[in-house]
């Protein structure tokens, strides 16, 4: 699983309205206690980092080690 990896999938065979692809990913919902795909379209997704932009103190930094093993995993696994 790739918990927080944010994917954007092309459409593939899409019909003629369809956007030419989306952002996807599967988060852990510490509330509900279960996973989530999330399917995120384009327009949705520049409101969000707006938002995000926009609320600096809301947001949350990387730990040293969640910075490691992003190192690890890109250089070993080109994940």
């Amino acid at each position: 699983m790739q918990i927080g990896k944010l994917n954007y999938i092309y459409n593939q065979d899409k019909h003629q309205a369809a956007s030419k692809g989306y952002h996807h990913v599967l988060v852990f919902d510490s509330v509900e206690r279960r996973y989530e795909n999330l399917i995120i379209t384009d327009s949705e997704m520049k409101k969000i980092r707006e938002r995000a932009s926009k609320n600096p103190e809301d947001l949350v930094a990387p730990s040293w080690l969640d910075r490691l093993i992003e190192w690890f995993r890109f250089n070993f696994l080109g994940n």
